[in-house]
């Protein structure tokens, strides 16, 4: 008897441990910088949880840092490549704007995954749901899911650069940084992710 009620006793802990492990922190202001450091933007939310806020992004100079764009949105996580080069010959800073966290069990249309930004304007969104091809290829908590297994950020892709990502089922995504648009899939299991690659 006494041993059945500590393994009880055992699992509730457990149990507890993992619910609350599994809370949102809250959001707090954000700075990323791009690999060179020559840009960084800053992010300050409006609000404890959620995406409303702000972004502004400054190039680095001497003297006085230069503001470049500003952007009415939050993100605990922003990626940036300074002096991308636009369709029409252009440079401009690329921003990657990733979501907030995705409550419930399945991908849906109405959670953002990532975003992609330039000269201050959005150049292509994508929900979850279009990252995930299905509302079930997530990795699901008690209170939250993934569809973004690994950010590999900005890669070599050619003569150019693309923006990588690794899906929870495995395949890696390449964008590219000056139009947003989904350029490569390639699809390779993730090791240990415990979700199985879709075929």
């Amino acid at each position: 008897m006494v041993r059945r009620t500590l393994c009880l006793l055992l699992l509730m802990v457990a149990v507890c441990v993992r619910v609350a492990a599994d809370e949102e922190a809250s959001n707090a202001p954000h700075v990323a910088i791009d690999q060179f450091g020559r840009c960084y933007a800053k992010s300050v939310p409006l609000e404890s949880y959620g995406s409303a806020g702000s972004t502004s992004v400054y190039a680095v100079e001497r003297g006085q840092d230069r503001l470049i764009d500003s952007y009415a949105w939050y993100s605990k996580e922003i990626y940036l490549q300074c002096y991308t080069q636009t369709p029409d010959g252009r440079s401009a800073t690329s921003v990657v704007q990733l979501g907030p966290w995705a409550r419930g069990q399945k991908a849906s249309r109405g959670d953002l995954a990532l975003a992609f930004y330039a000269g201050g304007a959005l150049l292509r969104r994508y929900s979850t749901l279009d990252i995930a091809g299905s509302p079930d290829r997530v990795s699901a908590s008690v209170s939250h899911y993934r569809v973004i297994a690994r950010v590999d950020g900005y890669v070599p892709n050619g003569s150019r650069s693309a923006f990588a990502i690794v899906t929870e089922d495995g395949r890696s995504l390449l964008f590219d940084p000056a139009t947003g648009v989904l350029v490569q899939t390639i699809a390779e299991p993730v090791r240990g992710s415990g979700v199985a690659p879709v075929r």
